[in-house]
């Protein structure tokens, strides 16, 4: 090397110097931007993976909703002669829904014991009703015989059924009725099979511009969608090859156990055993797990794609300054001097703004840029943590908006005399939905409201206070019960598109004679406190829900009000509050605590106080488990 010219070694060494500097700055970007980029599409994946998630879940929630809500109503529908309808009803409603199975126990007084409705090949909907239980295959009656005597809704496992032609699984919900006493009897059950055909098409039919895929499997780890439909009911997760997972890095067992959402790295055969990251997460409702297949090379394309024009763009930028750093050794290797100035020229080059070759200039550019983009990642994330906390300020500001809708000052008309009532309010959550109003629409006439919405939280609270506004506005108009509940049921019923429903009683009470036009549309039966000690129940039901069936009419009842009678009004959550041991208050304490206030002659308020204090002695360190609400009101003209 020492006899080399002074050119030679000077373009040689500062070359070098120079592809030292630009691959240090391609390997610390490449090894940031790969870190940036993958965090990126792991969250990425994950969400996409949520979507699928949540595209499950709400079928089978949905599923075990609808079955829940049919243990809860057939028998009412029973009575009517309206089982088919509600049937047949629902699984139009849903296409997911294969079947629907309902036995009811020969202690009920229905005609027919066996009711179903069942979804053919070719779309047509097949009701019916007898006195034996109708069942499709062997496999199917086999299922049903194990669950028929269960008294707790769950699932069964996935089963294939020949003449059905579709995997199905079947939820399960407990059929009750209260007996005089109180307590709730088991009465039959009702059972929804969930096509998995139709869902493993949903979810196959999902819009992916990545190329995945999704499946879902059992807790004990067998297929049950899959995109190849030869694997579904068998394949198990246990008896994967093993070229297709690390068993020292993931181990099926684990993840069925602990029932835990995760990620692995995977090599599926159904992508040519291609590296894919694989993300898992349990679905609570049923103890099935999604999982969601992504192979890297789509993950990561943008990594790749980012990499390669890097490197380009460093190739061309090498070769561009070594011809520069050649041109101007051999014009200043003569006087030394020369050269050492013209280099120190070239250190400063970009310093008053111009374009430079300068590497540490480069370096700083970049990291001025990066420190940009952190700047912005910073606060877009304190941004989202102020939408966060905007959103809870939100619910806590609904709670109080509903708390200043609610009349709860003592006495309700401190100018009459001739009425007196109090109102106890416990919402199980924020906001509530159990409905009560009171209101004059005019000196004679009092409108007094109690309801219950199926559902909590705040879709119910909002569909409460959608129909206190109606029943307000028609209220003004109409002044008897029946054309008022039948005129708001018309009008939840028709954007009613989530098919909640609000159980209902309205009484209008001439204040002048006492007599009370009342209304009982579903709800509990109310009470009447007479001055003599007696009680009486109004036990008469004038029609369905509100906010079902637009077209069916309500009836009403005339009832005689005397002097210093109390009628007491209330919604479910008193009577089917659970203590420790999992019994509810029920009717018949409540009925037996009314009993003995009779003798006291206590006022309204102190009714109230008295029944809730019995009701926190009872439930204990019970959580409330439903809106409460306790209503009574005192006839003293």
């Amino acid at each position: 090397m020492s006899n080399k010219s002074i050119a030679y070694r000077l373009t040689l060494f500062i070359s070098l110097a120079v592809i030292t500097v630009f691959i240090t700055f391609i390997i610390a970007n490449y090894l940031f931007n790969q870190k940036l980029i993958r965090e990126n599409n792991v969250n990425r994946a994950i969400v996409m993976s949520m979507e699928v998630s949540a595209l499950v879940n709400s079928k089978v929630f949905t599923t075990a909703e609808v079955t829940e809500n049919i243990a809860e109503q057939f028998i009412y529908y029973g009575t009517k002669g309206d089982e088919q309808v509600l049937l047949s009803g629902i699984v139009e409603k849903y296409p997911f829904i294969k079947a629907i199975h309902v036995h009811i126990d020969s202690a009920v007084p229905l005609q027919y014991k066996n009711f179903y409705a069942i979804r053919g090949e070719d779309g047509d909907i097949n009701v019916g009703q007898g006195n034996r239980m109708i069942s499709c295959c062997d496999k199917e009656r086999e299922i049903y015989d194990e669950i028929k005597d269960l008294t707790a809704s769950d699932w069964t496992d996935p089963f294939l059924c020949p003449k059905k032609g579709t995997v199905v699984a079947a939820n399960y919900a407990p059929i009750f009725y209260h007996g005089e006493d109180g307590k709730k009897i088991f009465a039959g059950q009702v059972v929804i099979e969930l096509s998995l055909t139709e869902l493993n098409d949903a979810i196959n039919t999902m819009k992916n511009r990545e190329k995945g895929y999704a499946f879902l499997i059992t807790r004990d780890g067998d297929y049950i969608t899959h995109p190849n439909d030869s694997n579904i009911l068998k394949r198990n997760l246990y008896s994967l090859p093993s070229r297709m997972y690390d068993n020292g890095k993931l181990n099926p067992k684990d993840i069925l156990q602990e029932g835990k959402s995760g990620w692995a790295t995977i090599y599926p055969d159904i992508l040519d055993f291609q590296k894919s990251w694989v993300y898992y997460t349990p679905i609570n409702e049923n103890r099935w797990f999604l999982i969601f297949v992504m192979p890297y090379r789509a993950l990561f394309a943008p990594l790749y794609w980012i990499t390669a024009r890097m490197l380009t763009f460093a190739l061309l930028g090498i070769i561009l300054t070594y011809l520069i750093i050649k041109y101007i050794t051999k014009s200043l290797v003569n006087p030394l001097t020369d050269v050492t100035s013209k280099l120190t020229a070239l250190s400063g080059v970009g310093s008053n703004g111009d374009n430079t070759l300068n590497e540490v200039k480069q370096v700083s550019d970049t990291l001025e840029y990066l420190n940009e983009w952190f700047d912005h990642y910073r606060i877009a994330s304190e941004q989202e943590e102020v939408k966060s906390l905007r959103r809870k300020q939100a619910l806590q500001q609904a709670s109080e908006i509903q708390q200043s809708l609610i009349k709860l000052n003592y006495p309700a008309f401190p100018n009459r005399k001739d009425i007196d009532l109090f109102v106890a309010y416990k919402p199980a959550r924020i906001v509530s939905g159990d409905l009560f109003d009171y209101f004059l629409i005019d000196n004679e006439n009092l409108v007094f409201t109690i309801g219950d919405v199926s559902g909590k939280g705040v879709p119910a609270a909002i569909f409460m206070s959608v129909a206190q506004t109606i029943i307000r506005n028609k209220a003004n108009a109409l002044k008897k019960a029946k054309e008022i509940v039948a005129e708001v049921n018309v009008e939840l019923s028709t954007s009613n598109r989530h098919q909640y429903f609000l159980t209902l009683f309205l009484g209008v009470l001439n204040l002048r004679t006492g007599g009370l036009n009342c209304c009982n549309a579903a709800h509990d039966f109310p009470f009447i406190l007479k001055s003599d000690g007696n009680i009486e129940e109004l036990r008469e039901a004038h029609g369905l829900p509100l906010g079902l069936y637009p077209d069916r009419g309500y009836k009403e009842s005339i009832v005689k009000i005397e002097k210093g009678d109390t009628i007491v009004l209330y919604t479910d959550g008193v009577t089917e509050q659970l203590d420790s041991q999992k019994n509810q208050y029920g009717e018949v304490r409540l009925k037996e605590n009314l009993r003995k206030m009779a003798k006291n002659s206590l006022t309204p308020f102190e009714m109230v106080k008295k029944i809730e204090d019995d009701l926190d002695v009872f439930r204990g360190n019970s959580p409330q488990t439903d809106d409460v609400c306790l209503y009574t009101l005192r006839y003293n003209p």
